[in-house]
Protein backbone atom coordinates (compact mmCIF):
# COMPACT_ATOMS: atom_id res chain seq x y z
CA UNK A 1 0.00 0.00 0.00
CA UNK A 2 2.79 2.38 0.79
CA UNK A 3 4.09 1.77 -2.74
CA UNK A 4 0.70 2.85 -3.78
CA UNK A 5 0.90 5.67 -2.13
CA UNK A 6 4.42 6.85 -3.30
CA UNK A 7 3.48 5.85 -7.05
CA UNK A 8 0.53 8.35 -6.67
CA UNK A 9 2.53 10.59 -5.16
CA UNK A 10 4.77 10.35 -7.99
CA UNK A 11 1.75 10.51 -10.47
CA UNK A 12 -0.44 13.40 -9.09
CA UNK A 13 2.93 15.70 -9.62
CA UNK A 14 2.00 18.46 -12.42
CA UNK A 15 4.99 20.29 -14.37
CA UNK A 16 6.41 23.32 -12.82
CA UNK A 17 4.40 25.58 -15.31
CA UNK A 18 1.55 25.26 -17.39
CA UNK A 19 0.33 27.62 -19.73
CA UNK A 20 -2.75 29.30 -19.25
CA UNK A 21 -5.61 30.14 -21.47
CA UNK A 22 -4.38 33.75 -21.70
CA UNK A 23 -1.44 33.28 -23.40
CA UNK A 24 -2.89 31.31 -26.28
CA UNK A 25 -4.10 33.28 -29.39
CA UNK A 26 -6.89 32.15 -31.69
CA UNK A 27 -6.41 30.27 -34.89
CA UNK A 28 -9.12 30.52 -37.47
CA UNK A 29 -10.55 28.27 -40.05
CA UNK A 30 -9.28 27.75 -43.42
CA UNK A 31 -11.15 26.87 -46.58
CA UNK A 32 -14.54 28.03 -47.83
CA UNK A 33 -17.83 26.37 -45.86
CA UNK A 34 -21.22 25.92 -48.08
CA UNK A 35 -22.95 28.90 -45.79
CA UNK A 36 -20.57 31.13 -47.93
CA UNK A 37 -23.06 31.07 -50.59
CA UNK A 38 -24.85 33.78 -48.64
CA UNK A 39 -22.34 36.10 -48.74
CA UNK A 40 -22.27 37.34 -45.06
CA UNK A 41 -26.07 37.38 -45.57
CA UNK A 42 -28.99 36.51 -42.99
CA UNK A 43 -29.79 32.61 -43.70
CA UNK A 44 -31.85 29.78 -42.35
CA UNK A 45 -30.68 26.63 -41.29
CA UNK A 46 -30.54 24.02 -44.15
CA UNK A 47 -33.33 21.91 -42.38
CA UNK A 48 -36.83 22.49 -41.39
CA UNK A 49 -36.71 22.36 -37.19
CA UNK A 50 -40.31 24.04 -37.33
CA UNK A 51 -41.90 20.86 -38.75
CA UNK A 52 -40.13 18.54 -36.45
CA UNK A 53 -41.48 20.35 -33.91
CA UNK A 54 -45.16 20.34 -35.70
CA UNK A 55 -44.64 16.42 -35.98
CA UNK A 56 -43.55 15.91 -32.09
CA UNK A 57 -46.81 17.86 -31.02
CA UNK A 58 -49.18 15.75 -33.06
CA UNK A 59 -47.44 12.31 -33.55
CA UNK A 60 -47.58 9.97 -30.39
CA UNK A 61 -44.58 7.53 -31.20
CA UNK A 62 -42.12 10.85 -31.68
CA UNK A 63 -43.14 12.54 -29.11
CA UNK A 64 -42.40 9.24 -26.59
CA UNK A 65 -39.79 7.80 -28.35
CA UNK A 66 -37.82 11.96 -27.87
CA UNK A 67 -39.27 11.75 -24.36
CA UNK A 68 -38.10 8.40 -22.90
CA UNK A 69 -34.55 9.25 -24.08
CA UNK A 70 -34.62 12.49 -22.00
CA UNK A 71 -36.05 10.53 -18.89
CA UNK A 72 -33.29 8.26 -19.06
CA UNK A 73 -30.79 10.44 -18.75
CA UNK A 74 -32.56 12.82 -16.04
CA UNK A 75 -32.82 9.63 -14.35
CA UNK A 76 -29.59 8.72 -14.55
CA UNK A 77 -28.46 12.26 -12.75
CA UNK A 78 -25.20 14.13 -12.95
CA UNK A 79 -22.68 15.77 -10.68
CA UNK A 80 -19.29 17.63 -10.64
CA UNK A 81 -15.47 15.69 -10.37
CA UNK A 82 -12.23 16.95 -10.25
CA UNK A 83 -8.69 16.07 -8.47
CA UNK A 84 -8.79 19.71 -6.86
CA UNK A 85 -11.49 20.06 -4.29
CA UNK A 86 -10.97 24.04 -4.14
CA UNK A 87 -11.90 24.15 -8.20
CA UNK A 88 -14.71 21.80 -7.58
CA UNK A 89 -16.37 24.11 -4.70
CA UNK A 90 -16.05 26.94 -6.56
CA UNK A 91 -17.56 25.45 -9.44
CA UNK A 92 -20.74 23.59 -7.72
CA UNK A 93 -20.83 27.32 -6.47
CA UNK A 94 -21.43 30.08 -9.07
CA UNK A 95 -23.63 27.02 -11.02
CA UNK A 96 -26.26 27.26 -7.26
CA UNK A 97 -25.42 31.10 -7.83
CA UNK A 98 -26.68 31.00 -11.63
CA UNK A 99 -29.64 28.85 -10.37
CA UNK A 100 -30.44 31.49 -8.06
CA UNK A 101 -29.89 34.88 -9.98
CA UNK A 102 -31.91 32.73 -12.79
CA UNK A 103 -34.50 31.40 -11.11
CA UNK A 104 -34.30 28.56 -13.14
CA UNK A 105 -32.45 25.01 -11.78
CA UNK A 106 -29.42 23.53 -13.58
CA UNK A 107 -31.04 20.33 -14.27
CA UNK A 108 -34.09 22.04 -16.14
CA UNK A 109 -31.43 23.28 -18.28
CA UNK A 110 -29.32 20.46 -18.55
CA UNK A 111 -32.79 18.32 -19.67
CA UNK A 112 -33.66 21.17 -22.62
CA UNK A 113 -29.82 20.45 -23.85
CA UNK A 114 -31.07 16.70 -24.08
CA UNK A 115 -34.52 17.42 -25.57
CA UNK A 116 -33.59 19.84 -28.29
CA UNK A 117 -30.34 17.51 -29.25
CA UNK A 118 -32.96 14.28 -29.52
CA UNK A 119 -35.15 15.80 -31.67
CA UNK A 120 -33.26 18.51 -33.29
CA UNK A 121 -29.67 17.69 -32.89
CA UNK A 122 -29.06 20.89 -32.12
CA UNK A 123 -29.30 22.75 -29.24
CA UNK A 124 -28.66 26.79 -28.60
CA UNK A 125 -27.78 28.12 -24.77
CA UNK A 126 -27.11 31.89 -24.57
CA UNK A 127 -25.12 33.45 -22.20
CA UNK A 128 -26.39 36.52 -19.73
CA UNK A 129 -23.47 38.29 -18.60
CA UNK A 130 -23.01 40.79 -15.83
CA UNK A 131 -20.81 41.96 -13.49
CA UNK A 132 -22.73 43.31 -10.76
CA UNK A 133 -25.12 40.15 -10.49
CA UNK A 134 -21.76 37.74 -11.10
CA UNK A 135 -19.05 36.87 -8.54
CA UNK A 136 -16.97 36.10 -11.40
CA UNK A 137 -14.03 38.13 -12.72
CA UNK A 138 -13.68 40.43 -15.97
CA UNK A 139 -11.79 38.25 -18.42
CA UNK A 140 -9.48 38.57 -21.58
CA UNK A 141 -10.87 36.67 -24.67
CA UNK A 142 -8.48 35.08 -27.40
CA UNK A 143 -8.46 38.29 -29.50
CA UNK A 144 -7.56 40.63 -26.44
CA UNK A 145 -11.32 41.99 -25.70
CA UNK A 146 -13.32 42.51 -22.32
CA UNK A 147 -15.62 39.57 -21.77
CA UNK A 148 -17.94 40.10 -18.67
CA UNK A 149 -18.72 36.96 -16.10
CA UNK A 150 -21.68 34.69 -17.10
CA UNK A 151 -24.53 35.43 -14.87
CA UNK A 152 -26.80 33.06 -16.07
CA UNK A 153 -27.71 30.42 -18.93
CA UNK A 154 -30.68 30.17 -21.29
CA UNK A 155 -32.18 27.80 -24.19
CA UNK A 156 -32.92 29.41 -27.17
CA UNK A 157 -35.76 28.02 -29.61
CA UNK A 158 -34.19 27.05 -32.23
CA UNK A 159 -36.58 27.03 -34.89
CA UNK A 160 -36.76 30.54 -34.73
CA UNK A 161 -32.80 31.03 -35.44
CA UNK A 162 -31.44 32.63 -38.39
CA UNK A 163 -27.80 32.98 -39.05
CA UNK A 164 -24.65 35.34 -40.58
CA UNK A 165 -21.07 33.40 -41.27
CA UNK A 166 -18.07 34.58 -42.41
CA UNK A 167 -16.69 32.51 -46.05
CA UNK A 168 -15.32 29.85 -43.99
CA UNK A 169 -18.20 29.30 -42.09
CA UNK A 170 -17.39 30.92 -38.48
CA UNK A 171 -20.58 32.45 -36.84
CA UNK A 172 -20.59 36.60 -36.81
CA UNK A 173 -24.27 36.86 -35.70
CA UNK A 174 -27.17 34.58 -34.07
CA UNK A 175 -30.36 36.49 -34.87
CA UNK A 176 -33.90 35.29 -33.54
CA UNK A 177 -36.93 35.85 -35.21
CA UNK A 178 -40.37 35.84 -33.72
CA UNK A 179 -43.42 35.02 -35.49
CA UNK A 180 -45.09 38.51 -34.58
CA UNK A 181 -41.44 40.02 -36.31
CA UNK A 182 -39.37 40.88 -32.90
CA UNK A 183 -35.63 40.12 -33.01
CA UNK A 184 -32.92 40.18 -31.19
CA UNK A 185 -29.00 39.45 -32.44
CA UNK A 186 -26.30 37.25 -30.19
CA UNK A 187 -22.60 37.30 -30.68
CA UNK A 188 -20.30 34.27 -30.98
CA UNK A 189 -18.63 34.67 -27.43
CA UNK A 190 -22.23 35.05 -25.93
CA UNK A 191 -23.46 31.17 -27.51
CA UNK A 192 -22.45 27.71 -26.89
CA UNK A 193 -24.27 25.80 -30.09
CA UNK A 194 -24.89 21.73 -29.13
CA UNK A 195 -24.46 19.64 -32.47
CA UNK A 196 -24.27 16.07 -33.50
CA UNK A 197 -24.41 15.22 -36.87
CA UNK A 198 -22.58 18.45 -38.41
CA UNK A 199 -21.27 17.93 -41.65
CA UNK A 200 -18.05 19.46 -42.67
CA UNK A 201 -19.03 23.52 -44.00
CA UNK A 202 -22.75 22.84 -42.78
CA UNK A 203 -23.62 25.53 -40.14
CA UNK A 204 -25.93 22.97 -38.34
CA UNK A 205 -26.11 19.26 -37.45
CA UNK A 206 -28.18 16.86 -39.73
CA UNK A 207 -31.75 16.05 -37.13
CA UNK A 208 -31.73 12.00 -36.63
CA UNK A 209 -35.40 12.39 -36.57
CA UNK A 210 -35.29 14.05 -40.08
CA UNK A 211 -35.81 10.46 -42.09
CA UNK A 212 -38.14 9.23 -40.02
CA UNK A 213 -41.11 11.74 -40.65
CA UNK A 214 -41.62 10.28 -44.09
CA UNK A 215 -42.37 7.09 -42.40
CA UNK A 216 -44.20 8.17 -39.81
CA UNK A 217 -46.33 10.36 -42.32
CA UNK A 218 -46.91 6.68 -44.55
CA UNK A 219 -47.61 4.99 -41.34
CA UNK A 220 -50.55 7.34 -40.76
CA UNK A 221 -51.79 7.19 -43.83
CA UNK A 222 -52.37 3.64 -44.11
CA UNK A 223 -54.12 4.06 -40.64
CA UNK A 224 -56.61 6.38 -42.05
CA UNK A 225 -57.12 3.89 -44.74
CA UNK A 226 -57.84 1.03 -42.14
CA UNK A 227 -60.12 3.94 -40.53
CA UNK A 228 -62.12 4.29 -43.69
CA UNK A 229 -62.30 0.60 -44.13
CA UNK A 230 -63.64 -0.02 -41.00
CA UNK A 231 -66.24 2.54 -41.55
CA UNK A 232 -66.84 0.55 -44.70
CA UNK A 233 -67.65 -2.82 -43.15
CA UNK A 234 -68.41 -2.01 -39.80
CA UNK A 235 -71.82 -2.15 -40.13
CA UNK A 236 -73.05 -4.98 -43.00
CA UNK A 237 -75.04 -4.29 -46.26
CA UNK A 238 -78.12 -6.32 -46.80
CA UNK A 239 -79.55 -7.79 -49.41
CA UNK A 240 -83.14 -8.46 -50.27
CA UNK A 241 -84.10 -10.95 -53.00
CA UNK A 242 -87.94 -10.73 -54.09
CA UNK A 243 -88.49 -13.69 -56.30
CA UNK A 244 -86.62 -16.60 -58.04
CA UNK A 245 -86.90 -17.88 -61.50
CA UNK A 246 -89.57 -20.69 -61.05
CA UNK A 247 -91.57 -17.97 -58.64
CA UNK A 248 -91.18 -14.26 -60.37
CA UNK A 249 -92.06 -11.09 -58.22
CA UNK A 250 -95.33 -11.02 -58.54
CA UNK A 251 -97.32 -7.19 -58.69
CA UNK A 252 -101.02 -6.39 -56.75
CA UNK A 253 -104.22 -5.09 -58.03
CA UNK A 254 -103.18 -2.04 -57.76
CA UNK A 255 -100.10 -2.59 -60.30
CA UNK A 256 -97.33 -2.03 -57.35
CA UNK A 257 -94.72 -4.44 -57.58
CA UNK A 258 -93.68 -6.90 -54.22
CA UNK A 259 -90.08 -4.82 -54.50
CA UNK A 260 -91.85 -1.25 -53.84
CA UNK A 261 -93.62 -2.99 -50.91
CA UNK A 262 -90.47 -4.20 -49.60
CA UNK A 263 -88.12 -0.81 -49.94
CA UNK A 264 -91.14 1.16 -48.49
CA UNK A 265 -91.63 -1.38 -46.07
CA UNK A 266 -88.05 -1.69 -44.31
CA UNK A 267 -87.54 2.22 -45.07
CA UNK A 268 -90.19 3.05 -41.97
CA UNK A 269 -89.10 -0.06 -40.21
CA UNK A 270 -87.64 0.92 -36.99
CA UNK A 271 -84.07 -0.46 -36.43
CA UNK A 272 -85.43 -3.39 -33.89
CA UNK A 273 -88.12 -4.46 -36.28
CA UNK A 274 -88.94 -7.73 -38.12
CA UNK A 275 -89.64 -8.28 -41.33
CA UNK A 276 -91.89 -11.73 -42.47
CA UNK A 277 -92.12 -12.92 -45.97
CA UNK A 278 -93.13 -15.87 -47.17
CA UNK A 279 -90.48 -18.84 -49.03
CA UNK A 280 -89.95 -16.79 -52.17
CA UNK A 281 -88.07 -13.78 -50.10
CA UNK A 282 -84.66 -14.00 -49.25
CA UNK A 283 -82.47 -11.81 -46.73
CA UNK A 284 -78.48 -11.88 -46.79
CA UNK A 285 -75.69 -9.96 -45.57
CA UNK A 286 -73.11 -8.66 -47.92
CA UNK A 287 -69.54 -7.74 -46.61
CA UNK A 288 -65.88 -8.68 -47.22
CA UNK A 289 -66.32 -12.51 -46.55
CA UNK A 290 -62.99 -12.54 -46.22
CA UNK A 291 -61.34 -11.60 -49.60
CA UNK A 292 -60.34 -8.03 -48.71
CA UNK A 293 -56.79 -7.20 -48.36
CA UNK A 294 -54.48 -8.26 -45.24
CA UNK A 295 -53.51 -5.06 -43.89
CA UNK A 296 -51.80 -5.99 -40.45
CA UNK A 297 -48.68 -7.20 -42.89
CA UNK A 298 -47.99 -3.66 -44.09
CA UNK A 299 -48.34 -2.06 -40.66
CA UNK A 300 -46.13 -4.12 -38.69
CA UNK A 301 -43.98 -3.68 -41.13
CA UNK A 302 -43.75 0.09 -41.42
CA UNK A 303 -44.19 0.74 -37.94
CA UNK A 304 -40.76 -1.45 -37.82
CA UNK A 305 -39.31 1.55 -39.81
CA UNK A 306 -40.87 4.27 -37.74
CA UNK A 307 -38.73 2.60 -34.72
CA UNK A 308 -35.84 2.00 -36.17
CA UNK A 309 -35.66 5.73 -37.27
CA UNK A 310 -36.62 6.95 -34.13
CA UNK A 311 -33.61 4.52 -32.37
CA UNK A 312 -35.78 2.48 -30.04
CA UNK A 313 -37.19 -1.02 -30.25
CA UNK A 314 -40.94 -2.53 -29.96
CA UNK A 315 -40.07 -2.79 -25.97
CA UNK A 316 -38.93 0.49 -25.46
CA UNK A 317 -42.60 1.83 -26.98
CA UNK A 318 -44.65 -0.84 -24.63
CA UNK A 319 -45.01 -3.74 -27.06
CA UNK A 320 -43.75 -6.29 -25.02
CA UNK A 321 -45.45 -9.68 -27.01
CA UNK A 322 -43.64 -12.79 -25.91
CA UNK A 323 -40.45 -11.14 -24.67
CA UNK A 324 -38.60 -12.53 -22.10
CA UNK A 325 -36.20 -10.24 -19.53
CA UNK A 326 -33.08 -11.13 -21.77
CA UNK A 327 -34.86 -10.00 -25.02
CA UNK A 328 -35.67 -7.24 -23.66
CA UNK A 329 -32.74 -6.37 -22.37
CA UNK A 330 -30.71 -7.13 -25.83
CA UNK A 331 -33.79 -5.11 -27.85
CA UNK A 332 -33.10 -2.17 -25.69
CA UNK A 333 -29.34 -2.12 -26.01
CA UNK A 334 -29.64 0.20 -29.53
CA UNK A 335 -31.40 3.05 -27.46
CA UNK A 336 -28.86 3.06 -24.32
CA UNK A 337 -26.19 3.28 -26.61
CA UNK A 338 -27.37 6.26 -28.41
CA UNK A 339 -27.91 7.85 -24.99
CA UNK A 340 -24.85 7.00 -23.54
CA UNK A 341 -23.37 8.72 -26.98
CA UNK A 342 -25.31 12.03 -26.60
CA UNK A 343 -24.03 11.86 -22.58
CA UNK A 344 -20.77 12.08 -24.10
CA UNK A 345 -21.46 15.02 -26.84
CA UNK A 346 -22.79 16.91 -24.06
CA UNK A 347 -20.51 16.17 -21.33
CA UNK A 348 -17.75 17.68 -23.75
CA UNK A 349 -19.34 20.63 -24.54
CA UNK A 350 -20.25 21.88 -21.06
CA UNK A 351 -16.59 21.08 -19.87
CA UNK A 352 -15.09 23.17 -22.61
CA UNK A 353 -17.74 26.28 -23.03
CA UNK A 354 -19.20 26.28 -19.78
CA UNK A 355 -17.52 25.23 -16.95
CA UNK A 356 -13.67 25.83 -18.14
CA UNK A 357 -14.86 29.61 -18.91
CA UNK A 358 -16.17 29.40 -14.99
CA UNK A 359 -12.67 28.07 -14.11
CA UNK A 360 -10.65 31.38 -15.95
CA UNK A 361 -13.23 33.90 -14.29
CA UNK A 362 -12.58 32.19 -10.62
CA UNK A 363 -9.02 32.40 -11.36
CA UNK A 364 -8.05 28.83 -11.73
CA UNK A 365 -6.15 27.68 -15.12
CA UNK A 366 -8.61 25.26 -16.61
CA UNK A 367 -5.65 23.58 -18.94
CA UNK A 368 -3.59 22.32 -15.72
CA UNK A 369 -4.88 18.71 -15.23
CA UNK A 370 -5.18 19.61 -11.40
CA UNK A 371 -7.18 22.13 -11.70
CA UNK A 372 -9.77 20.84 -14.12
CA UNK A 373 -13.46 20.19 -13.34
CA UNK A 374 -15.66 17.54 -15.27
CA UNK A 375 -19.24 16.67 -14.93
CA UNK A 376 -20.31 13.12 -15.05
CA UNK A 377 -23.45 11.41 -15.76
CA UNK A 378 -25.31 7.98 -13.82
CA UNK A 379 -24.90 5.12 -15.59
CA UNK A 380 -27.20 4.92 -18.51
CA UNK A 381 -26.77 0.73 -19.17
CA UNK A 382 -25.78 -0.46 -15.60
CA UNK A 383 -25.49 -4.16 -16.73
CA UNK A 384 -22.71 -2.88 -19.77
CA UNK A 385 -21.28 -1.10 -16.99
CA UNK A 386 -21.49 -3.49 -14.13
CA UNK A 387 -19.35 -5.61 -17.03
CA UNK A 388 -16.76 -3.09 -18.20
CA UNK A 389 -15.97 -2.70 -14.08
CA UNK A 390 -15.62 -6.10 -13.58
CA UNK A 391 -13.22 -6.05 -16.74
CA UNK A 392 -11.21 -3.17 -15.47
CA UNK A 393 -10.84 -5.14 -12.33
CA UNK A 394 -9.07 -7.87 -13.69
CA UNK A 395 -6.71 -5.61 -15.69
CA UNK A 396 -5.77 -3.98 -12.40
CA UNK A 397 -5.45 -7.14 -10.52
CA UNK A 398 -3.40 -8.54 -13.58
CA UNK A 399 -0.93 -5.71 -13.30
CA UNK A 400 -1.77 -4.20 -17.00
CA UNK A 401 -3.31 -0.98 -15.69
CA UNK A 402 -2.80 1.58 -13.26
CA UNK A 403 -5.24 1.92 -10.01
CA UNK A 404 -5.10 5.37 -11.27
CA UNK A 405 -5.85 4.15 -14.86
CA UNK A 406 -8.70 1.72 -14.14
CA UNK A 407 -10.50 4.78 -11.68
CA UNK A 408 -10.54 6.38 -14.81
CA UNK A 409 -11.54 4.15 -17.17
CA UNK A 410 -14.85 3.60 -15.31
CA UNK A 411 -15.10 6.97 -14.94
CA UNK A 412 -14.01 8.01 -11.37
CA UNK A 413 -11.78 10.37 -10.11
CA UNK A 414 -8.20 9.20 -9.51
CA UNK A 415 -7.58 8.87 -5.91
CA UNK A 416 -5.84 11.15 -3.74
CA UNK A 417 -3.63 10.17 -0.50
CA UNK A 418 -6.16 10.54 2.10
CA UNK A 419 -8.70 8.59 0.10
CA UNK A 420 -6.55 5.57 0.04
CA UNK A 421 -6.82 6.03 3.98
CA UNK A 422 -10.60 5.20 3.93
CA UNK A 423 -10.21 1.74 1.43
CA UNK A 424 -11.26 -1.81 2.98
CA UNK A 425 -7.16 -2.39 2.98
CA UNK A 426 -6.36 0.72 5.19
CA UNK A 427 -9.27 0.22 7.82
CA UNK A 428 -9.21 -3.56 8.27
CA UNK A 429 -6.76 -5.99 6.27
CA UNK A 430 -3.97 -3.88 7.58
CA UNK A 431 -4.45 -3.29 11.20
CA UNK A 432 -5.16 -7.10 11.74
CA UNK A 433 -2.29 -7.76 9.91
CA UNK A 434 -0.16 -5.47 12.17
CA UNK A 435 -2.34 -6.97 15.30
CA UNK A 436 -1.39 -10.51 14.08
CA UNK A 437 2.56 -9.67 13.95
CA UNK A 438 2.83 -8.32 17.41
CA UNK A 439 4.06 -10.74 20.08
CA UNK A 440 1.28 -12.24 22.61
CA UNK A 441 0.55 -9.54 25.22
CA UNK A 442 1.97 -7.00 23.54
CA UNK A 443 1.31 -3.35 24.96
CA UNK A 444 0.64 -2.01 21.51
CA UNK A 445 -1.30 -4.59 20.62
CA UNK A 446 -3.76 -3.86 23.85
CA UNK A 447 -3.44 0.11 23.03
CA UNK A 448 -4.53 -0.54 18.92
CA UNK A 449 -7.75 -2.30 20.69
CA UNK A 450 -8.69 -0.03 22.72
CA UNK A 451 -7.86 3.54 20.74
CA UNK A 452 -11.70 5.17 19.76
CA UNK A 453 -10.32 4.81 15.96
CA UNK A 454 -9.43 1.32 15.67
CA UNK A 455 -11.26 -1.36 14.39
CA UNK A 456 -9.42 -4.33 16.09
CA UNK A 457 -11.35 -5.16 19.09
CA UNK A 458 -9.85 -7.29 22.53
CA UNK A 459 -11.35 -10.43 21.55
CA UNK A 460 -9.32 -10.08 18.69
CA UNK A 461 -6.28 -9.22 20.71
CA UNK A 462 -7.18 -12.25 23.21
CA UNK A 463 -7.18 -14.61 20.21
CA UNK A 464 -4.09 -13.48 18.96
CA UNK A 465 -2.51 -14.45 22.49
CA UNK A 466 -3.90 -17.96 22.42
CA UNK A 467 -2.68 -18.63 19.14
CA UNK A 468 0.81 -16.94 19.55
CA UNK A 469 1.31 -19.20 22.53
CA UNK A 470 0.01 -22.17 21.06
CA UNK A 471 2.00 -21.96 18.08
CA UNK A 472 5.18 -21.76 20.49
CA UNK A 473 4.57 -24.47 21.95
CA UNK A 474 4.09 -26.50 18.36
CA UNK A 475 0.25 -26.88 19.09
CA UNK A 476 -2.88 -25.38 17.99
CA UNK A 477 -5.42 -22.91 20.50
CA UNK A 478 -7.62 -24.70 22.30
CA UNK A 479 -11.08 -23.86 20.51
CA UNK A 480 -15.03 -25.04 20.82
CA UNK A 481 -16.21 -27.41 19.07
CA UNK A 482 -19.27 -27.16 17.55
CA UNK A 483 -21.57 -29.86 15.55
CA UNK A 484 -22.38 -33.49 16.06
CA UNK A 485 -19.48 -36.55 15.74
CA UNK A 486 -20.22 -37.30 11.63
CA UNK A 487 -18.99 -33.60 11.29
CA UNK A 488 -15.70 -34.75 12.71
CA UNK A 489 -15.42 -37.90 10.86
CA UNK A 490 -16.40 -36.74 7.55
CA UNK A 491 -15.36 -32.85 7.73
CA UNK A 492 -18.14 -30.84 5.23
CA UNK A 493 -18.44 -27.60 4.16
CA UNK A 494 -20.07 -25.16 1.10
CA UNK A 495 -18.03 -27.22 -1.57
CA UNK A 496 -19.24 -30.63 -0.33
CA UNK A 497 -17.83 -33.50 2.65
CA UNK A 498 -14.48 -35.45 3.05
CA UNK A 499 -15.09 -39.38 2.48
CA UNK A 500 -12.93 -39.11 5.59
CA UNK A 501 -11.49 -36.93 8.14
CA UNK A 502 -8.63 -34.74 7.30
CA UNK A 503 -5.01 -36.95 7.92
CA UNK A 504 -1.92 -34.57 7.66
CA UNK A 505 -0.58 -32.81 10.46
CA UNK A 506 0.44 -29.02 11.20
CA UNK A 507 3.77 -28.74 10.56
CA UNK A 508 5.40 -25.34 12.63
CA UNK A 509 8.08 -23.25 10.56
CA UNK A 510 10.61 -20.99 12.81
CA UNK A 511 11.99 -18.01 10.76
CA UNK A 512 14.29 -15.09 12.31
CA UNK A 513 14.33 -12.07 11.30
CA UNK A 514 17.19 -9.13 10.67
CA UNK A 515 16.80 -7.45 14.48
CA UNK A 516 16.47 -11.56 16.05
CA UNK A 517 13.44 -11.44 16.35
CA UNK A 518 11.95 -15.34 15.68
CA UNK A 519 8.44 -15.66 14.02
CA UNK A 520 6.60 -18.86 14.60
CA UNK A 521 4.32 -20.00 11.78
CA UNK A 522 2.31 -22.98 11.20
CA UNK A 523 0.84 -24.71 7.66
CA UNK A 524 -1.53 -26.77 7.61
CA UNK A 525 0.10 -29.24 4.75
CA UNK A 526 3.10 -31.09 4.04
CA UNK A 527 6.23 -29.14 4.25
CA UNK A 528 9.31 -29.56 1.78
CA UNK A 529 11.89 -29.45 4.21
CA UNK A 530 14.88 -28.95 1.12
CA UNK A 531 12.59 -25.43 0.07
CA UNK A 532 12.92 -24.12 4.30
CA UNK A 533 16.40 -22.62 3.44
CA UNK A 534 15.73 -20.98 0.05
CA UNK A 535 12.30 -20.14 1.74
CA UNK A 536 13.87 -18.23 4.52
CA UNK A 537 16.27 -16.41 2.35
CA UNK A 538 13.40 -15.10 -0.13
CA UNK A 539 11.31 -13.80 2.61
CA UNK A 540 13.84 -11.87 4.29
CA UNK A 541 14.51 -10.09 0.96
CA UNK A 542 11.11 -9.61 0.31
CA UNK A 543 10.43 -7.96 3.73
CA UNK A 544 13.89 -5.58 2.85
CA UNK A 545 11.91 -4.37 -0.32
CA UNK A 546 8.69 -3.93 1.45
CA UNK A 547 10.27 -2.66 4.39
CA UNK A 548 6.74 -0.70 4.94
CA UNK A 549 4.65 -4.36 5.76
CA UNK A 550 5.55 -6.13 8.99
CA UNK A 551 7.73 -9.18 8.41
CA UNK A 552 5.08 -11.70 9.78
CA UNK A 553 2.89 -10.86 7.27
CA UNK A 554 5.42 -11.03 4.45
CA UNK A 555 6.06 -14.68 5.81
CA UNK A 556 2.36 -15.87 5.86
CA UNK A 557 1.64 -14.53 2.46
CA UNK A 558 5.24 -16.38 1.20
CA UNK A 559 4.05 -19.91 3.00
CA UNK A 560 2.50 -21.32 -0.26
CA UNK A 561 6.06 -21.67 -1.39
CA UNK A 562 7.25 -24.86 1.22
CA UNK A 563 4.42 -27.12 0.43
CA UNK A 564 5.35 -30.67 -0.86
CA UNK A 565 3.98 -31.16 -4.31
CA UNK A 566 4.96 -34.76 -4.61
Amino acid sequence: MDIALDALNRNSSSPEKIRGPQSIKKVNKRGLSYTERHRGNWFAPEYDFAEIQIAQDTDAYLFRAIQKKVNRVVTAGFTFVGNNPETVDYVEQRIAEIEWATQSPLFDLVSAIFHDLFRFSNCMVIKSRNTVKSSGQVRKGLNGETIEPVAGYFVLPFETLEFKTKANGELKKVGQIMPDGTSREFFPRDIVHFYTNRKPGFAVGTPEILPALDDLALLRRIEENIEDLIEANLFPVFHYQVGSDDFPERAGPDGVKETDIVKRTLEYMPAGGIYVSDHRHQIRSVGSEGKSLRIDYYVDYFKKRVFAALGVSPIDMGEGGDANRSTASTLSKGMLMDIEAMTVVVKNFIEFYMIRELLIEGGFNPLDPNQQVTIKFGVIDKEERRADENQQVQLWLNNLKTMQEARKAIGERPFREEDLDLTHYKMFQEPLALLKSLPPGNVAAQALAEHISSNITEEQVESNKEEQVAANKGGRPETKTSGSVQNLVQPANQHGARASAKTTSDTSISIADKSGNVHTLTCNFNVDTDKVTQWQKQVQDRADQMNHVSFQTVAENMLWRLKDNS
